[in-house]
């Protein structure tokens, strides 16, 4: 199974399933959200970054290495993510904010409309990482 396959599966999955195991289980997902990402920067979010910016990394070799048909898709959409890792690093603090407005704003279906979307995303990877790949 080519490397491609495997982050599109996985990280697909990852993004259609969000919305169920943020929104329809039972618990209160505001309430967690507000604590992983407190005013105070907490000391995992740095080196998930990291280690999520060093994927981003892995998967652009692999595009440049490698002649896989259309694996840079999977590895642009992928890149995406490099975006939420460079707020964790750089600007926390703004990132932080973003999400306590919505949070705050409209009971939070700010946040479930974010997961919506990210759920769509990731079951149009989740197909297209079976069929291409």
């Amino acid at each position: 199974m080519s490397y491609f396959k495997i982050l599109g599966i996985v990280f697909g999955l990852a993004a259609m399933l969000k919305p169920f195991y943020m929104h329809l289980i039972p618990w209160d997902e505001n309430k967690f959200i507000a604590k992983a990402y407190s005013k105070k920067r907490p000391k995992w979010i740095t080196p998930i970054a990291i280690v999520g910016l060093l994927l981003v990394g892995i998967t652009w070799y692999k595009e440049l290495t490698t002649d896989i048909p259309y694996s840079l898709v999977i590895t642009i959409i992928f890149s995406l993510t490099a975006i939420k890792a460079i707020f964790f690093i750089f600007d926390y603090e703004k990132f932080q904010k973003w999400v306590a407005g919505m949070l705050t704003k409209g009971g939070g279906k700010k946040i479930v409309l974010v997961d919506i979307l990210a759920g769509v995303l990731g079951l149009i990877v989740l197909i297209a990482s079976i069929i291409i790949y």
